[in-house]
Formats: structure tokens, sequence, C-alpha cells
């Protein structure tokens, strides 16, 4: 009993490593989708690269926005080991939709923009 008590309190506390920590599940799918991105990122199509270099760059966007960086590329490396091509592919379904969502949502704040600028730029900060 002692002993399931000491775990907890470390666990509650942050002092013991990462890896004995249950891992936040969306960070876990992040990381995922940041595996399937470098993996379009090394495709010989150049849309393909394209798409995982933004992919990796808006996956790894929401990781750091969390604050969830602590021996991150550990944890690539953990979960990239784990997964076979068939996860890889599995995982794009879900990594795809919410990377186009995404952009859509970013596409719609420049229409925005520029409807209530026109072709004057964005007035910079006072």
């Amino acid at each position: 009993m002692r002993a399931a008590l000491i775990l907890a309190v470390a666990l509650g506390l942050g002092v013991l490593p990462a890896a004995a920590q249950a891992e936040d599940p969306k960070t876990t799918q992040d990381i995922r989708c940041v595996i399937v991105g470098g993996a379009l990122a090394q495709s010989t199509d150049a849309d393909l690269q394209s798409l995982g270099r933004a992919s990796l760059f808006y996956f790894l966007g929401r990781i750091q926005g969390r604050g969830d960086t602590d021996n991150l590329d550990a944890r690539i490396v953990e979960i990239a080991s784990k997964m076979t091509s068939d996860d890889l592919k599995a995982q794009s379904q879900t990594c795809g939709p919410m990377f186009t969502a995404a952009t859509q949502n970013l596409q719609e704040l420049s229409n925005s923009f520029q409807q209530h600028f026109g072709d004057k730029a964005v007035p910079p900060p006072k």
C-alpha cells in the first residue's frame, strides 16, 4: 500500500522520468502524425515531400503548443520503431483529415483578411 502511494505521489509530482508517466493521447497521436509526415517527406514525389514537410511543421507545432517537448526525439524514435507500414497507412487516415481541416481554417482566415483589408497589406502592430 505504501509503495503504491509513493508511486502515485511521484507520478503526480512529475519526478519519475517521462517514459514512466502516461503519455497524453493527443501528443501520442501527434507524434504518430509527425512520423507519417516524415515518411511523406522522404518520398520521391515532390508534392508528397511538400505535404510531408508542411504536416511535420503542423504536428510539431501542436506538440510544442502543449509544451510537451521533453525527450521528444526519443519519444518519436520509440513510437516510430513500433510502427509498421500498415500502421503508417492507417495513421495517415487520421492525420490527413486533421491537416486538411487546419489548412482549410488557414485559408478561411486568409480570405477574411483579404475581405477586410483588400489588396492593402495588414497594418503592422503598433
